[in-house]
């Protein structure tokens, strides 16, 4: 084909592309039978329509769920980690030296306070509480005597017969040997006292763990027998920043999770708080104690720990899907008087779905709970309870789509087109 044909092709192409545009520009099209049918209007003569659509697609107010802003209590949670231990534990060891005689416990047992433990041979410390008790009865008897003497010779120095002299002497005997009887008595306890030490009895109730020694093995002083846990109660120790010292108090209450028992909360009390801050990583450590009946807690565990700083009943709430969030700012849409305002918030806590308004926001006021992407200040809405599932309100007459003059024409064109086709 030549240039010359291929400019004509070109320019029939541009003449007949500029036609229909401007017949689509100025309506004539939905003047053409069939054709016309499919022809919207010019968008401006949309929106000039009574109640047609916008370019949206929005017909008239948009209809949105609100609530009532209401209070509620808000507690104020930090969160931590810890560690547990046993809320008495010691290390049971030897004392002195010895060979173990008896063992009293089986491995895993709960003993009571005073329960023995560990029996050392104790032979030898009873044979010398023995001597003692012989050398006190030796004592007593020849204080007995020079008694008897004494009363002899203080008859006779009264009658004249004696002497003041053996009296005196008499006297001195008495008390050397009082002397020696309580020298000997002394001796007898201390003996007791290490006949005592050869017996190792549970300080407090509690549960006795691994023991590390046999029946018959002889033992150094210091030397690691068994340990003693006291499980009814522990403690569990974390630490929360130093910016909370001062909204700190025992009594506070704490829950607690174990990766062990999942879906399983812990609940104690702070019981104190350390008097020293961490200087390395700023931190105050706190103690907390829990009733642990069933000894699901062992020491050593760690805990993931939610501790409860504050606790308001009258806070301001409302559902998270109330707030919008545009970069660190929070922002609602209350209605009044069927119209949006846009309004900035502060916010607390979060907590089971609700957000505390700390500032922005007052208990009574209607806000847009679901909806809120359809929604600019100033428009006008239709609202309904959230939750109610009622179909949204009526839409005003003068908002409602009327049906455009195309449409209409529809029918008629076709029934236009098939007479015309049966002809």
């Amino acid at each position: 084909m030549r240039v010359s044909g291929q400019l004509a092709v070109i320019a029939v192409l541009g003449a007949a592309g500029f036609g229909g545009w401007y017949a689509y520009k100025g309506g004539h099209l939905a003047q053409v039978p069939v054709i016309g049918a499919y022809v919207s209007q010019p968008a401006d003569q949309q929106a000039a329509a009574p109640g047609g659509r916008s370019r949206a697609g929005q017909l008239g107010p948009a209809a949105v769920d609100v609530d009532t802003v209401k209070t509620g209590r808000i507690v104020e949670v930090r969160e931590s980690v810890g560690t547990v231990r046993a809320y008495e534990s010691i290390t049971v060891t030897a004392k002195v030296a010895g060979i173990i005689g008896q063992i009293g416990f089986e491995e895993g047992q709960k003993v009571k306070a005073g329960d023995t433990l560990i029996q050392f041979d104790a032979a030898e410390r009873r044979a010398e509480i023995e001597q003692t008790i012989a050398e006190a009865s030796r004592a007593e008897a020849l204080k007995n005597e020079v008694a008897i003497k004494l009363e002899r010779a203080q008859a006779l120095s009264r009658t004249g017969a004696g002497t003041g002299a053996q009296v005196d002497d008499l006297t001195a005997q008495m008390k050397s040997l009082e002397g020696s009887i309580a020298s000997v008595r002394a001796q007898r306890k201390a003996a007791e006292a290490r006949l005592e030490d050869l017996n190792i009895r549970a300080p407090f109730a509690g549960r006795v763990g691994v023991r590390s020694v046999s029946l018959g093995a002889y033992v150094a002083p210091g030397t690691r027998i068994t340990s003693l846990d006291d499980l009814s109660k522990v403690r569990l120790d974390f630490a929360v920043p130093e910016n909370l010292l001062g909204r700190l108090k025992p009594g506070q209450t704490v829950n607690a999770t174990s990766a062990a028992y999942r879906g399983r909360t812990f609940k104690g009390t702070v019981a104190t708080i350390d008097t020293r801050v961490d200087q390395t990583t700023r931190t105050a450590r706190l103690t907390a104690e829990f009733d642990n009946p069933d000894e699901a807690l062992k020491p050593g565990m760690f805990l993931s720990v939610a501790l409860e700083v504050s606790t308001k009943d009258d806070a301001v709430v409302v559902p998270e899907e109330a707030v919008v969030s545009e970069g660190l700012r929070h922002v609602v849409y209350p209605v009044k008087d069927s119209k949006v305002e846009r309004r900035v918030i502060t916010i607390g806590q979060r907590q089971g779905g609700k957000v505390e308004v700390v500032d922005g926001l007052k208990a009574g006021e209607t806000i847009v709970v679901l909806g809120v992407q359809r929604v600019r200040p100033g428009a006008e809405v239709v609202a309904r309870p959230v939750g109610s599932g009622a179909p949204a309100a009526p839409v005003p007459a003068a908002n409602r789509e009327q049906p455009s003059r195309s449409s209409l024409n529809v029918p008629q064109a076709i029934g236009a087109a098939q007479a015309a086709e049966r002809k």
